[in-house]
């Protein structure tokens, strides 16, 4: 439609210039003409020149090539444009589309790792609570009582801070803000004040701020302070320090008693700080060892 269009535009055009050319060449035969219109003494081939007009017994005629070179040149610049155009969509296209797999991979794998992690934690929850229960019926302490509320204030906070990640993934967006990772680690460190009372536990912690979404914040050290603080012995070490524009967090505590099962908890914390482009890496010795690796 376009080639055609272009077609009966360039013969109103060439018709107009050569009604024009052939009024001034009559009271002016010496006048220059443009290059696709020639003057002949004889009628010209027919196959490569059309007669626009006979002057005091000269052919006037237009090179039909012209007309040709022009339709080839608006045809192959529309068809490279339309190829450039079809290519820019085709890659808008793929990145839509990959955009969108992603994000529900993402949710996905999400929903995946909570499940995992609220299974594990009614585990654990349920055998610590068979366990103490065996204890009072045979012993009858107070101590056996005073786990049985420390293990519910645990699981009591898991399940808050697992509901409001779930609240938190219906979200189209994260609430990216600046959040002081050293409030973060004091705040979640105060939440097993309990775990923590006969332990000796030592900051070397700074103020020290990146941008992320707080709960995801919260959940990642929540995760990795817990594990420090259930299943160390007597001690838990924290201490921050920056590197080439990252925030690293070391967490060092010495190996206590480690039920089945243990690890769960890092492992969504791994999946949630991927998203920001950190990590987190372990290692087990005399002591185990998480260190958290925050982009700034």
């Amino acid at each position: 439609m376009s080639i055609l269009f272009f077609k009966y535009s360039l013969d109103e055009q060439i018709a107009k210039e050569t009604k024009l050319y052939t009024e001034i060449y009559k009271y002016n035969p010496g006048i220059l003409l443009p290059p696709y219109i020639k003057t002949f003494d004889h009628i010209p081939d027919p196959k490569k020149y059309e007669i626009l007009n006979i002057i005091d017994g000269k052919y006037m005629a237009l090179d039909i090539r012209y007309k040709d070179k022009k339709l080839k040149e608006f045809a192959f610049t529309l068809l490279m444009w339309e190829a450039v155009l079809i290519l820019v969509l085709m890659v808008l296209i793929y990145f839509t589309i990959i955009r969108y797999i992603r994000k529900e991979d993402y949710i996905r794998r999400y929903l995946e790792i909570l499940l995992l992690t609220i299974t594990h934690k009614l585990g654990n929850f349920l055998s610590i609570q068979r366990l103490n229960i065996d204890i009072i019926k045979s012993k009858c302490r107070l101590k056996a009582v005073n786990r049985l509320e420390n293990a519910y204030s645990i699981i009591e906070k898991d399940f808050k801070f697992t509901i409001k990640t779930l609240k938190n993934l219906g979200e189209a967006e994260k609430n990216i803000t600046t959040i002081n990772i050293k409030d973060v680690i004091e705040n979640v460190i105060h939440n097993f004040q309990e775990n923590l009372k006969d332990k000796s536990v030592r900051l070397d912690i700074f103020d020290a701020y990146v941008k992320m979404d707080p709960n995801d914040v919260e959940n990642i050290f929540f995760a990795v302070i817990e594990n420090a603080a259930k299943f160390s012995e007597n001690k838990v070490f924290i201490k921050m320090c920056l590197k080439d524009k990252n925030l690293y967090v070391f967490i060092k505590n010495d190996v206590g008693m480690v039920e089945k099962g243990a690890g769960i908890g890092l492992e969504i914390a791994e999946f949630l700080i991927s998203h920001y482009g950190g990590e987190i890496k372990t290692h087990i010795g005399r002591d185990f060892l998480t260190m958290i690796r925050l982009p700034l």
